[in-house]
């Protein structure tokens, strides 16, 4: 089954588990019930909420985001100003508080005059000093950041709208309306939350590898097949890994990368992985999604439920290790909150969630949109790329509640 390059983005996929032990899970995950159909109470109990990333490579996510500048934060507005950038004058309009936010987002771009120049025209336009404070602090800490994560294809799609003759020739009010918009929608969001290439380098522990053994009938969600089994030690502990004796080399996840993978989840993720499946087969309920979302090209790549048992896929071409890194860490998002919060997110224990959302406005990825439990998984990926790195700061500052929310949770001792 091909993938559309054009579709990167995830989807969460429903189905009853039979049972934490590779060889007693099902060896299929039926589709849900179709909407309207009464639930069955004893089929709910076991359910498990499991999300699947599409096939998508890495690369071509990275090569469409803006370079970062270099030396950038470390600047002061007069930095900014030498630039070209100076800071516009004084205007009644613009609280204090708002300036001192534009200052330091100029501050930010030292060597970029172009950064600088977005900026200031938002600053100074009509429209954007007819906004609501709350909002002109979430707008300028949206597009004032260096991170390219977020900020940085913000920014791009901002100063085309300013430029634009749809937006210079509008008043006051129809200005606004367009920021308001703007703000709403975030446009420029990327589809999926994906890591730098060698985001996790530097962060990815040893590890050794135990085995392999032969096993017969693995009973994987793509069907029952004999496996090799290695075990994968990272900081003295061993996850089982599962892989087909006959698979496609160019499709499919090696034990090595596998456990590079293993090993660059942050200590409180990795926590959560119980054992790892790499498929030899798609994923049999590719084609039920396939017709729910009229997408002929829909190709699982990566699943994970309550159980913290993670499916890997083939994938054409094969995912880089960069994403494999990324996407494990969502995967591992779903099982902290479904053990947190309950796998239906109309839960009342997701209600902090929801709010922090709300409360937030910014998101992480475009399909975080589609359920608050998979604007976890995707917050949660943000979270850990940029923790402990210059970035944190401003990405924190476009999520300060769901990061509290992450903060806390991750400082708790694990349910099990």
């Amino acid at each position: 089954m091909s993938f559309n390059q054009d579709r990167i983005m995830t989807r969460r996929i429903g189905g009853a588990g039979t049972g934490p032990s590779p060889l007693s899970r099902s060896a299929r995950t039926p589709p849900p019930p179709p909407k309207g159909a009464p639930a069955n109470t004893a089929a709910a109990a076991s359910t498990k909420l499991r999300e699947a990333r599409y096939e998508s490579r890495f690369e071509d996510t990275d090569a469409a985001r803006p370079k970062p500048q270099a030396g950038a934060g470390k600047a002061s507005a007069k930095a900014g100003a030498k630039a070209g950038a100076a800071a516009p004058k004084e205007d009644p309009k613009l609280p204090a508080d708002v300036r001192k936010t534009l200052d330091q987002q100029l501050a930010l771009h030292p060597k970029d005059s172009a950064a600088c120049k977005t900026l200031n025209a938002l600053a100074a336009s009509p429209g954007f000093q007819g906004m609501k404070e709350a909002d002109q602090q979430k707008l300028l800490k949206y597009v004032g950041g260096t991170n390219v994560d977020l900020s940085g294809p913000a920014r791009s799609a901002l100063s085309k709208k300013l430029g634009s003759d749809t937006f210079k020739k509008a008043d006051a009010g129809k200005q606004t309306a367009q920021l308001q918009k703007f703000l709403t929608d975030q446009p420029a969001t990327p589809k999926v939350v994906a890591p730098q290439k060698d985001a996790f380098k530097d962060t990815r522990l040893p590890y050794k590898l135990h085995g392999p053994s032969n096993v017969k009938d693995i009973a994987f969600e793509s069907g029952k097949a004999d496996a090799v089994k290695y075990e994968v030690e990272v900081d003295g502990k061993k996850y089982p890994v599962y892989l087909p004796k006959k698979a496609d080399k160019a499709t499919t996840h090696s034990i090595d990368e596998v456990a590079k993978g293993l090993a660059a989840l942050p200590k409180s993720s990795r926590a959560l992985v119980k054992e790892v499946l790499v498929e030899g087969k798609p994923n049999p309920a590719d084609a039920h999604w396939a017709k729910e979302y009229n997408d002929p090209n829909f190709s699982s790549y990566m699943t994970a439920g309550a159980d913290g048992v993670i499916n890997i896929y083939p994938s054409k071409p094969k995912q880089s290790q960069d994403y494999l890194d990324g996407t494990m860490i969502h995967e591992t998002g779903h099982t902290l909150s479904i053990k947190q919060w309950g796998a239906d997110d109309s839960d009342k224990r997701w209600d902090g969630w929801k709010a922090a959302i709300k409360s937030d406005g910014i998101v992480p990825s475009k399909y975080a949109k589609a359920a608050p439990s998979e604007d976890f998984g995707e917050a949660l990926q943000l979270y850990q790329q940029v923790k402990g790195t210059p970035k944190e700061a401003e990405v924190r500052a476009m999520m300060p509640e769901r990061f509290k929310i992450i903060d806390a949770l991750l400082a708790e001792k694990p349910k099990p």
